[in-house]
Formats: structure tokens, C-alpha cells, sequence
């Protein structure tokens, strides 16, 4: 029985792998920091065109209870969800109550994501821009000592 366990406990040893040091992580990759105007421009389109539909929505279906609140930005189709219902002309509205609040939700949803794409735009984390090399001015001009076989002098020397 004991020879049993000395030989278990050296066959776990022998199988059991070898630590190896970790290799160094790469240091993260940030976007370009021309990406924040672009990520923030497409937050307020996406805001803008959901907004738009509900609100061309509203102005087409007036009669439709919580019409009136899909015209207010972000917070309106959630403050139309809680009076969704059935229009005085149309008491027995069916499915379209629940396409009708599915579509709301969609949209309160839509409005909700491009905020979150400004916000996203404006915190997110960019690369540093590369340091450019400086460029020379456009002309420059300095003195410089001419040397030759039979003479010597000063001449002007530049770049333009």
C-alpha cells in the first residue's frame, strides 16, 4: 500500500509541467486620436435619426396615445411607453399596441446607444499623436567660410 502511494505521488511529480516565466505583455493599442471626432459624429447621427423617426411618428399619428411625448428628445419614448394604448377611434387595437410599443422601446433604445457613442467619443482613450519632425523655415540663410587653393573668404549659404 505504501509502495502504491510513492508511486502515484512520483508519477503526479514527473507528469506534472514545468512553470516557465510569462512573456511580457504588449502594451496596449489605442485608436488614432482622429477617431474621437468620428466616433462622436456617428453618436449624433444615430441619436439624431432615431429621434427623427419618432418624432415624424408623432406628427403622422397624433390621435395615438403618447404622441406627444415621442417629441420629446431621449427621454420621450420611454415616457410613450407608459401611455401606450388603444386610440379613442380604434378601441380594439390588437397587435398593433404591441408593434406599436416594441417600436417605441426600439427607438428610446436607438437614442439611448448614440448618446452612448458621444460619451464613448468624448472619454475614450487615443493614442498620443507621434511627435512630427520639425519641418526647417521655408528659407534660411547663413554666413559660411569659403576655403580654397588660393584664397579664402566668406560666403552666404541657405535653404529655400
Amino acid at each position: 500500500m505504501k509502495c502504491a502511494s510513492i508511486a502515484v505521488v512520483a508519477a503526479l511529480v514527473l507528469a506534472a509541467a514545468s512553470a516557465s516565466a510569462e512573456e511580457p505583455a504588449a502594451p496596449p493599442r489605442y485608436p488614432p486620436s482622429s477617431a474621437r471626432v468620428k466616433v462622436i459624429v456617428g453618436g449624433v447621427a444615430v441619436t439624431a435619426l432615431a429621434y427623427g423617426a419618432a418624432f415624424l411618428a408623432a406628427s403622422s399619428w397624433p390621435e395615438v396615445p403618447g404622441a406627444s411625448e415621442l417629441k420629446i428628445p431621449i427621454a420621450g419614448p420611454w415616457l410613450a411607453l407608459a401611455k401606450n394604448g388603444c386610440a379613442a377611434d380604434d378601441p380594439d387595437c390588437g397587435a398593433t399596441l404591441y408593434v406599436r410599443g416594441a417600436l417605441t422601446a426600439i427607438g428610446g433604445l436607438a437614442q439611448l446607444a448614440g448618446l452612448g457613442l458621444v460619451g464613448e467619443g468624448i472619454f475614450m482613450t487615443t493614442e498620443a499623436r507621434s511627435a512630427q519632425p520639425s519641418s526647417p523655415a521655408a528659407l534660411t540663410v547663413r554666413p559660411a567660410p569659403v576655403i580654397t587653393a588660393t584664397g579664402m573668404g566668406i560666403g552666404v549659404v541657405g535653404t529655400f
